[in-house]
């Protein structure tokens, strides 16, 4: 689900690039809804976090480590990846090169940026953008533990929480007459994740029943196939919730065991690529589409044959970037923390003299 949902992505971000061309306007037209395959992630991030760390964050030190190892996870590419678009400012700054969008590029957003803060308070959609969902994924990170405290007592108290944060999100969209919670991004994107990563953590804890549900055959398969051609024509909300239902969906084949034509087909041996490819597809598509246009004067039409091209490249950019640089970093990071942390616990040899001394 992870990779469709990420290949979704970057088919609604790519076509934007050839919104001047027939093509590009009726896949934008008929694409937008994928910008909710993110809430999909936000709930499978609430389902495997849950899976994975429920019932060991239950201390100060367990949960230093689970945030150092999330942000090891996550942080070193967007450092990355907001490094390039750093130096591409500073190249449009000293005149090395050009943007019809300059606004994308304020160094008073850095600051919100370092810190993934820009699902609160980024100024606009910048550097690179789909970024925001890290922030939203790291406030419900620093939540988690508390949530997971609470629903060791009662599993229910998680429930309540999807339901609470939705109502929350739509009284202020109403109050403030925003636009529904569901398109929330740099401004409110880390409360529009809390009900997702919600209903991740509580499909985690209710599995057991969920497994239990009747099994429809084909429906995880046909919900996918009929959000992704029609869900254009729903309303937002109504297409959040068909989101959420699709990801129940495939919880519940996966805690029942239950294949399906998605895990036939094998989909989950391009799982590991899906945040490479995320944090990756807009600087192939900055190098690739817009500086590769330029360089060779294409015309818009000429334009169209770059999209499959800079789809190959990120293909490529994603496995190295996973192989040669994520993993060994995060890998790196999280050993340095360990040994920074055992070297803080003292031996027993050394309690024990202290003790009688």
């Amino acid at each position: 689900m992870r990779i469709i949902a990420a290949g979704a992505v970057v088919i609604l971000h790519y076509s934007d690039y050839f919104k001047d061309l027939p093509v590009g306007r009726f896949m934008v037209a008929h694409t937008w809804h994928f910008n909710l395959f993110v809430d999909l992630f936000f709930v499978v991030s609430g389902f495997v976090i849950a899976r994975q760390y429920f019932g060991r964050v239950d201390d100060a030190a367990s949960i230093g480590r689970f945030l150092w190892r999330r942000l090891a996870r996550i942080y070193p590419l967007h450092l990355a990846t907001l490094a390039f678009y750093v130096a591409l400012a500073g190249a449009l700054h000293f005149g090395a090169a050009r943007t019809d969008n300059p606004a994308r590029y304020p160094l008073s957003d850095l600051p919100a940026q370092f810190l993934l803060l820009h699902a609160f308070i980024g100024e606009r959609l910048t550097f690179n953008f789909p970024s925001w969902s890290l922030s939203a994924e790291m406030f419900c990170y620093l939540l988690f533990p508390l949530v997971a405290l609470i629903a060791r007592r009662r599993n229910e108290a998680v429930i309540a929480l999807v339901v609470l944060a939705a109502l929350a999100n739509s009284f202020w969209a109403w109050v403030a007459a925003t636009t529904p919670w569901a398109d929330w991004i740099n401004q409110g994107g880390a409360f529009r994740a809390l009900p997702a990563f919600s209903l991740g953590m509580a499909c985690y804890l209710f599995r057991d029943r969920i497994a239990q549900w009747p099994a429809i055959p084909g429906a995880l398969a046909i919900s996918l196939a009929a959000f992704i051609m029609l869900g254009s024509l729903l309303p937002t909300m109504t297409a959040l919730l068909a989101i959420y239902v699709i990801a129940i969906l495939a919880v519940q084949a996966d805690c029942a065991g239950r294949a399906t034509l998605l895990s036939r087909l094998g989909f989950d041996r391009w799982s590991a690529l899906t945040y490479s490819c995320y944090m990756l597809h807009i600087p192939v598509a900055t190098v690739v589409i817009t500086l590769g246009s330029r360089l060779l004067s294409l015309s818009p039409h000429e334009r169209l044959l770059l999209a499959p091209a800079a789809i190959i490249v990120l293909a490529f950019a994603s496995v190295v970037s996973l192989r040669t640089f994520e993993t060994p970093l995060r890998r790196y990071l999280t050993e340095a923390y360990d040994r920074r942390a055992l070297k803080q616990v003292p031996s027993p040899a050394i309690s024990r003299q202290e003790s009688t001394s």
